[in-house]
């Protein structure tokens, strides 16, 4: 039996016409076979065959490139999985697990920059000292060949300022994880509610400065649940909950901002059912009035979740004009705007929402609701009206 070395590999050859000779190899030859086999381990090619017997083996053993995109997708998952922790509870205890960052940590969004993980931990202390923070994380992603990114909703109420705006905010943060150690190195946010993301932008300083001058006023009252998903520059898109309403007709030629019909919702919520039950305001007044595609126009009060999950559980009312049922939630697109809605108004703003809707690329419903929050005492400029549309099939990126 010969060994040859060649560049694929080590060939072992046989000769069924002549018996076996065996040499005992010298020093010099095993010293050039196992460079020949080193060499070969190291080739281009990644295949090494081995022949003998009549039979073959082919070994096809992982190059770097395919060990280090293991490794980088280790890392990548690694990190989502400790992003979906870190970011669960990072507003509620203002704690970094510093250890994961890179110590030269890079944050970057519109309005603020920090080059430290130890300056981003200061950051955040400060931003809770000064805001109460909700933050919503609606999923997270691994994106090749080093990035992570999630989509979320934060919300923020200055603790200084008496009015009590809030500053609404959804996007995007994009994080850079280091492949070998796995540490994350930079996290650049992006805002749904401007173009111009780089920083130091106007427009974003613009709509911040802006969200906290907003002086219309939210009373406090209990009101349907919803979700934020995105905070766009006119408009919002709300996952709503179900919730109970009762309701009443309205005629059909009644105006987009008509207030007809608040006065028999009004007389069943404060006693005028078979209990006898007071109940409480709650906001919005809700109404679909004006529109010649709404042949059976109705205005809604939001029942308390405290009366019951369904319809059935409220008390009958008095006045059969007044009926009680339960409103699905969804999908839903706002636009808000201040004042004591007059009919012209209610439409522009339909108007205007719908058509930034579509230029989106979104598919609103036809018709939409008017939503009043505010008692009729409250100084006009001080009033927060929206116009709801329904959305269909509305997807997070």
């Amino acid at each position: 039996m010969m060994l040859t070395g060649t560049r694929s590999g080590l060939e072992a050859s046989t000769s069924k016409s002549a018996a076996p000779q065996f040499t005992r190899p010298t020093a010099s030859r095993l010293r050039t076979q196992r460079a020949t086999i080193c060499a070969a381990s190291s080739a281009a090619s990644p295949v090494t065959r081995l022949e003998g017997q009549g039979k073959s083996l082919t070994l096809t053993p992982q190059t770097s490139a395919q060990t280090s995109t293991s490794a980088s997708s280790m890392s990548l998952e690694q990190a989502k999985s400790f992003l979906q922790g870190e970011l669960a509870t990072i507003f509620n205890t203002g704690r970094l697990d510093t250890a994961r960052y890179a110590d030269d940590f890079k944050f970057q969004d519109p309005t603020f920059k920090q080059n430290s993980i130890r300056g981003f931990q200061q950051n955040l202390t400060l931003l809770r000292s000064l805001f109460s923070i909700k933050f919503i994380v609606h999923n997270i992603k691994v994106q090749e060949p080093a990035e992570v990114t999630s989509r979320w909703t934060m919300e923020l109420k200055p603790k200084l300022v008496p009015w009590q705006p809030k500053i609404v905010v959804t996007g995007e943060s994009i994080y850079t994880v280091d492949q070998i150690s796995g540490k994350i190195q930079s996290q650049r946010d992006v805002w749904d509610s401007i173009s111009d993301n780089n920083y130091l932008s106007l427009e974003g300083l613009a709509y911040i400065l802006g969200s906290l001058a907003n002086p219309q006023q939210t009373p406090n009252l209990e009101m349907p649940k919803y979700t934020v998903l995105k905070r766009a520059a006119e408009y919002e898109v709300r996952q709503y909950s179900r919730y109970i309403v009762a309701e009443t007709a309205m005629p059909r030629s009644s105006g987009a901002a008509a207030g007809t019909g608040f006065n028999e919702l009004a007389g069943f919520i404060f006693g005028g059912n078979d209990r006898r039950a007071r109940m409480e305001m709650t906001a919005p007044v809700i109404s679909n009035a004006g529109q010649a595609s709404e042949q059976n126009p109705t205005m809604q009060f939001v029942m308390e979740e405290r009366l019951g999950s369904s319809a059935e559980d409220l008390p009958n009312p008095n006045d059969a004009r007044v009926t009680r049922r339960a409103e699905e939630g969804g999908t839903v697109a706002s636009i808000s705007f201040s004042g004591i809605p007059l009919d012209f108004e209610v439409t522009g703003a339909e108007r205007r929402l719908r058509a930034a809707l579509l230029l989106d690329g979104l598919n609103p419903q036809p018709g939409y609701k008017l939503a009043r929050y505010n008692d009729p005492f409250t100084l006009p400029f001080l009033r927060r009206n929206e116009v709801l549309i329904k959305l269909d099939e509305f997807e997070l990126p």
